[in-house]
């Protein structure tokens, strides 16, 4: 993602975690969702439904921690490594 796009994300996490705006919440969701995926389908050996469940809870997660990530410097990271830490948690489960 480019400058403008870091910008925008972080502007509509801001936006979701200040106002509650669901439709800020749903484009973060479209803007990150491949990434999620990928990488959940990836830790969890290809398992397609395993990693739809990582993702769902991934996006669950981050509509409870909006709040705390205003410090964020990068969403997609966060994102990126939370996939791994809950896929991890499921795939021991």
């Amino acid at each position: 993602m480019g400058e403008m796009n870091l910008t925008a994300s972080l502007k509509l996490l801001r936006d979701y975690a200040d106002h509650g705006d669901e439709a800020a919440f749903r484009k973060l969701v479209e803007q990150y969702i491949n990434l999620v995926y990928s990488a959940a389908v990836r830790r969890v050996g290809g398992n397609a439904s395993l990693a739809q469940d990582v993702t769902q809870t991934v996006f669950t997660d981050l509509a409870h921690k909006a709040p705390s990530l205003r410090g964020v410097g990068f969403l997609g990271g966060w994102l990126h490594k939370h996939t791994g830490f809950v896929a991890s948690n499921m795939v021991r489960s």
